[in-house]
């Protein structure tokens, strides 16, 4: 039983939903690289991302930590992912790479938030991780 609550948990902190706007958001990738195959599954059903069809865009954004990607994607696409607490002091918001649908943009478009490229949480791990999100950013990303 403790298993399915720490799975169920997992599930329901990877996935973020904002009634107010529509906008969908799913961890796609974790901070140790795994992909979220329940979370992409329940974000494809929520999201409704087969009617889109082949109609559709990926934005993608990559960056140094702390240095406001997040706030510029959900200002300019109004998206939801999680940003820094200026309060805290800076400190690593994004961990892995977050997608999201934007809500009342055509076409239909996805926007990915990627892990900043300089991270010290990271340590010597940081390259190729960095390295890989980059090339799947580039790959997948029309801008």
């Amino acid at each position: 039983m403790v298993f399915f609550n720490a799975l169920w948990d997992s599930i329901i902190s990877s996935i973020r939903f904002q009634a107010d706007d529509g906008c969908y958001s799913t961890q796609l990738i974790d901070g140790d690289g795994v992909f979220n195959v329940t979370g992409i599954d329940s974000f494809v059903k929520e999201v409704k991302l087969a009617e889109c069809g082949l109609s559709y865009a990926v934005v993608s954004i990559m960056g140094p930590q702390s240095s406001g990607n997040s706030t510029l994607l959900n200002n300019l696409f109004n998206t939801n992912f999680k940003e820094m607490d200026a309060f805290r002091g800076r400190s690593q918001t994004t961990k892995g790479i977050w997608l999201a649908k934007c809500a009342g943009i055509e076409p239909c478009t996805l926007v990915m938030d990627l892990e900043g490229t300089d991270g010290r949480e990271r340590g010597e791990d940081d390259t190729a991780f960095r390295m890989q999100s980059a090339l799947f950013a580039l790959v997948v990303s029309d801008i």
